[in-house]
């Protein structure tokens, strides 16, 4: 795989890398980022994302990109995975970093201008907690990215209730009262709050 990478120049030669189940769920959650955004700015919250709102869902399409340098044999293993595979999942924001720095120079096609920032975003820090617990760099609160808080929570909600090779998904009620109970600690409460009020238009996603 890594020497594969060494000679691509487009993102979309790194997608087309990516198992098909990680595509999906790149898909998915950028939909249900795209929905979730929308009903926030129908309800007139959270203006500060007024001017870019309409581009969340697809920037957060890429927030798992940096899956890409993670081996194939890990992302789709079908058991448990050992601490030391964990970790090596865990590093997968920072080859996202590695990627954006490439695509900032040039070296590397496909991620139109207007799309940058938020996606490089999105993929850094969706994995950053609220309270500073996350990964990979432990920022907290309103230092993540509005973009990265928001695909926190629908890249979680995607991961509980949709089937992988590893397990079966949960129903939409168990991932609602898990996303409830860590309000405040890995997630925004105040979005997480909006999600539940919302619940938006999940029945469709799962189609994507």
């Amino acid at each position: 795989m890594v020497n594969a990478l060494e000679s691509i120049s487009s993102v979309a030669e790194i997608l087309d890398l990516l198992p098909a189940e990680e595509m999906q769920h790149m898909k998915r959650v950028g939909i249900l980022v795209d929905c979730f955004t929308e009903k926030l700015l129908l309800c007139d919250l959270f203006n500060e994302c007024l001017d870019t709102h309409k581009y969340f869902g697809r920037a957060a399409f890429y927030h798992d990109i940096g899956k890409v340098w993670i081996p194939n044999s890990i992302l789709t293993k079908p058991d448990r995975l050992t601490k030391s595979e964990r970790i090596i999942i865990c590093d997968h924001p920072l080859y996202a970093q590695k990627l954006f720095t490439q695509i900032r120079q040039g070296l590397i096609s496909g991620i139109p201008e207007y799309l940058f920032q938020l996606a490089m975003d999105s993929s850094l820090y969706h994995h950053e907690w609220w309270n500073g617990n996350g990964y990979p760099y432990g920022i907290k609160r309103y230092e993540i990215p509005l973009i990265a808080r928001i695909t926190s929570i629908c890249d979680a909600f995607d991961a509980m209730t949709s089937t992988r090779i590893y397990c079966k998904g949960h129903s939409h009620e168990h991932a609602y009262q898990e996303l409830k109970k860590c309000a405040g600690t890995q997630f925004d409460p105040e979005l997480v709050s909006a999600f539940l009020l919302m619940r938006p238009d999940t029945a469709f996603y799962f189609n994507a």
